[in-house]
């Protein structure tokens, strides 16, 4: 399902107030952090198979047991209901709440170590609600990069190379819904119309100044430092400088594999190449 805007939920604000002061006090994954340089991106599962909150990775869930809420879930009475009111439960697969801050994801596809999963039970379409989000909060596809606002419920084509910035030290709270593909009479939410035509709106698409050419030099000059131990710390500046100015198609993947490459070292350069492979073409343990 091509990314798209869907609508907007009404969030009660006093209620959702009381949940997100409760959620220091349950316990939250860190599985998936290898793919954020800067911190940690923490995850807690309020609607998975079995009905377990689990360790977050959505592999090592037992897929033949039905999907129901977790027992976090349970903590969160307003984030429950919620669920309920804006998602079709007989595709629901994995509900998570994540929290972000400081920090970049890498431009990576999702689904890539799902083919051993069944079709019936295999996450398949992806919506995102914002709950906590602020202006340093940008998502990107292809050479776009946006903004989802809170509260606005936006489905992702997960399987196209994307990417997470999260510039403050604001946490970006969202929950995250994974649907399997299976015929139904109901849309997969109840808000809004699922029009994937529609697209990104242009009012939610940030607009970068174009990358110049003494810019790409600067980031050439990376390769002085880059090394497999640095390798997060200079992908964490490409990243950034892709957030800020636009640099064309695949920009971080090009410019990092441009970077190993003047580095003159076999290892980085085919440390790189295999990050590239295992994030973007076939995933790895």
């Amino acid at each position: 399902m091509r990314t798209h805007y869907v609508g907007d939920v009404r969030l009660d604000e006093s209620r959702l107030a009381e949940d997100l002061d409760r959620i220091d006090s349950i316990p939250w994954s860190e599985a998936y952090s290898d793919y954020v340089f800067g911190g940690a991106w923490k995850s807690c599962m309020l609607w998975a198979r079995g009905g377990t909150s689990g360790d977050g990775v959505v592999t090592n869930y037992d897929h033949d047991q039905p999907a129901t809420f977790s027992e976090i879930a349970d903590r969160l009475p307003y984030l429950r209901e919620l669920i309920e009111n804006v998602a079709d439960p007989d595709r629901l697969n994995f509900v998570r709440l994540a929290k972000v801050q400081n920090s970049v994801i890498i431009p990576h596809r999702d689904l890539l170590e799902l083919g051993g999963i069944a079709d019936e039970t295999r996450n398949a379409h992806r919506m995102h609600i914002p709950l906590v989000t602020n202006e340093d909060c940008f998502f990107n596809e292809g050479d776009t990069v946006y903004r989802m606002r809170k509260g606005e419920v936006w489905f992702l084509d997960a399987s196209e190379i994307h990417s997470v910035a999260v510039l403050s030290a604001e946490e970006r709270v969202h929950l995250m819904f994974d649907f399997v593909d299976a015929p139904s009479e109901k849309p997969l939410t109840t808000v809004g119309t699922v029009s994937p035509e529609a697209g990104i709106p242009a009012d939610r698409t940030v607009e970068r100044p174009p990358l110049t050419d003494a810019d790409r030099a600067r980031l050439l000059r990376l390769a002085d430092v880059l090394t497999p131990e640095t390798a997060n710390e200079v992908f964490s500046i490409v990243i950034k400088k892709h957030f800020r100015n636009d640099g064309g198609a695949d920009f971080v993947w090009n410019t990092m594999i441009d970077i190993a490459r003047a580095a003159g070292d076999p290892a980085v350069l085919g440390h790189v190449e295999e990050l590239r492979r295992h994030y973007t073409l076939e995933r790895t343990a």
